[in-house]
């Protein structure tokens, strides 16, 4: 059994001598989010996650700032603690946020200026792992909560469909090329820096960095309008800052096919709260039924 989240982020803070007085938890999907006040910093609680990944996803994001792109780096001489055989802790810089009063929301130009960047920095000096669709669904599917939350018949029917989709994306070609990627690029992974003037946005939730192809970062945008409520605005705001339209190119219907099965691992892991099961039936309905135009409740 994986160590209670609380005492995991005990455990970790302990290793770090770091202090965890007024803990509080920020944010619970894949991971589970913590804001330390006291140092400041943000403890991120990882279940089933591989250690050497995340131990490389700190190294390059610790070289993408020294690089001066806008991105979360980890915390200065904090180490990525193994709580156990499946529960990982890791530190990181803390970014407070101002009231929403006080700011503009993100939009997906400050989004797609960042991609654009990030695509054009180039290469870390270390390496990278390769870029594989739908491994978080993969491992979802194998966790005991999806056990509880599908049926045997939905488990094998996304199986079958991951090696589906798979195949399908590996006879295209990748117009923008392949490198390093950020790997689940969506507006909700913004945040402001409120030390510079004007407040500047910075990428974060880098669990998914990897080598890949680059349309890979573009898709979440256009799926964005397709499934979250967003519009035609939406995209042309991100083309404007990126510089590319995603529907020119052939590959773009199996992409947004893939984008609707990664929104599946989230509310399978947390399935045992009304509202994710909820939208886990409807996305998982949707997406059996061949539904590829209706607007799902985001989480």
């Amino acid at each position: 059994m994986p160590t209670p989240l609380d005492d995991a982020l005990e455990l970790a803070c302990r290793h770090n001598d770091l202090s965890s007085a007024g803990a509080r938890l920020i944010h619970h999907y894949s991971n589970a989010v913590y804001l330390l006040p006291a140092v400041p910093a943000i403890a991120r609680i990882a279940v089933g996650a591989d250690p050497a990944r995340l131990r490389a996803n700190q190294t390059v994001t610790g070289w993408l700032a020294r690089e001066g792109f806008p991105a979360t780096a980890p915390l200065d001489g904090a180490e990525l603690v193994e709580v156990d055989e499946a529960t990982t802790a890791s530190f990181w810089t803390y970014y407070p946020q101002p009231e929403q009063a006080e700011v503009a929301p993100f939009t997906s130009g400050h989004l797609g200026m960042l991609i654009r960047s990030l695509h054009d920095t180039g290469q870390p000096g270390t390496h990278l792992t390769e870029w594989r669709a739908l491994e978080s669904l993969d491992r979802a599917l194998n966790s005991p909560a999806a056990h509880a939350a599908l049926t045997t018949q939905d488990r094998d029917w996304l199986s079958r469909r991951i090696i589906d989709v798979r195949a399908e994306l590996a006879d295209l070609a990748w117009p923008l090329g392949r490198g390093l990627i950020h790997g689940d690029a969506w507006a909700g992974n913004l945040l402001w820096d409120v030390s510079q003037t004007p407040n500047l946005p910075v990428l974060c939730d880098w669990d998914s960095v990897s080598h890949g192809p680059r349309e890979v970062d573009l898709i979440p945008t256009w799926h964005a309008a397709v499934r979250y409520g967003r519009d035609e605005s939406w995209i042309q705001m991100f083309v404007d800052q990126y510089g590319y339209d995603l529907r020119d190119w052939s590959g773009y219907d199996a992409l947004l096919i893939m984008r609707d099965l990664a929104q599946l691992p989230g509310p399978i892991r947390r399935s045992a709260s009304p509202p994710h099961a909820a939208a886990l039936r409807q996305r998982l309905t949707a997406i059996r039924s061949g539904d590829r135009t209706s607007s799902w409740v985001a989480l």
